[in-house]
């Protein structure tokens, strides 16, 4: 009945609509329809006071302010206000000068990923014992933390949306999961009778979870580095951070949980060598190369901090050397 007064009668069953009020005469919301004052959203079978579950409007306040407003000016959902507040985010300072930082750190960062993709591929096929391959590692481990946060600068801070600085305060502590794991698995496993250095670390399971934290720290930083590196420019580096977090989410999750490194040094497990070369092409070898992925990344970093310094200092004083050399020009010609 809308356009009609509130005394009129209903066009389809003659009924007045204050008769029927003051009868008692119930109405079926099912059967009424009313659309929203403000958006037009149907909301048929809601009573004529209900919220809006489109734009979220009071029927009773927008029927009394007369107002409409625009779906583009509502305010957004917590789904939108999460990504606004943490991803697209409007308003941040300017990288500030990580260059020198970044040229040392992120190079020290790639041999060491280097190093343990190379070490990783000595014990895929067995040129390495088991033992050899953790103690390796543990001593690795001891130094990556301090590694990694020469690689999270805390003055871009502000520079990136607050999720990032949560990250970035967390990521170095995880990454001490692999040091401690590691002394864990020494201290209380390796002495006990069914501890063998070869052992599988699930097996022992405070080392496992150790571990496992460590690895969710290390996709961590390298989603923030994609994003630092959209944020300087480095657009190629910043694709090969994002291949990398991808790829640690799901084949550092096979290789962390399977018995690869038993299998490979003395075929134990029962595994067919053949299931065993099979996982080797499929799933080791992808992963060498991203940890490769990775170092390539952390040296471009570094490359380009060193491009960029050097660049930085080629121009100065370089007026002064083009008159120079221009003086001695001029003279050796007699002009």
């Amino acid at each position: 009945m809308r356009g009609l007064s509130p005394s009129a009668n209903c066009p389809e069953c003659g009924i007045s609509k204050s008769a029927s009020a003051q009868s008692g005469t119930s109405v079926n919301l099912a059967d009424e329809s009313h659309s929203c004052l403000n958006c037009g959203y149907d909301m048929r079978g809601l009573p004529p006071s209900a919220n809006c579950p489109e734009c979220g409007i009071s029927q009773s306040a927008s029927a009394q302010s007369g107002t409409t407003i625009h779906p583009a000016d509502m305010p957004p959902g917590k789904l939108m206000n999460l990504i606004n507040s943490n991803i697209v985010v409007k308003g941040l300072e300017p990288v500030p000068d990580i260059r020198v930082r970044s040229k040392y750190w992120m190079r020290v960062a790639a041999m060491f990923v280097l190093a343990l993709a190379f070490v990783q591929f000595l014990v895929a096929f067995g040129l390495i014992p088991i033992a050899l391959y953790r103690v390796v590692l543990f001593g690795m481990s001891l130094f990556w933390p301090s590694i990694v946060i020469g690689l999270m600068p805390a003055n871009v801070d502000n520079s990136m949306p607050p999720m990032y600085r949560i990250i970035r305060k967390w990521i170095p502590i995880t990454q001490w999961g692999w040091a401690v794991g590691y002394v864990v698995w020494f201290v209380f496993y390796v002495p006990t009778e069914a501890g063998t250095f070869g052992g599988i670390l699930k097996d022992f399971m405070p080392t496992f979870i150790l571990h496992a934290i460590a690895g969710v720290g290390l996709i961590g930083l390298a989603f923030w580095l994609h994003d630092l590196a959209l944020r300087i420019g480095l657009d190629f580096v910043a694709r090969k951070c994002n291949l990398v977090t991808f790829s640690m989410a799901t084949l550092g999750v096979i290789v962390f949980v399977s018995p690869w490194k038993r299998v490979a040094v003395d075929s134990s497990g029962g595994i067919p060598p053949a299931l065993y070369w099979l996982y080797l092409v499929i799933v080791l070898l992808p992963w060498i190369w991203t940890l490769t992925t990775f170092a390539r990344a952390l040296l471009e970093f570094a490359s380009d901090s060193t491009l960029s310094l050097k660049h930085e200092k080629n121009l100065v004083g370089r007026q002064d050397r083009i008159n120079k050399k221009r003086d001695e020009y001029d003279n050796k010609r007699g002009w």
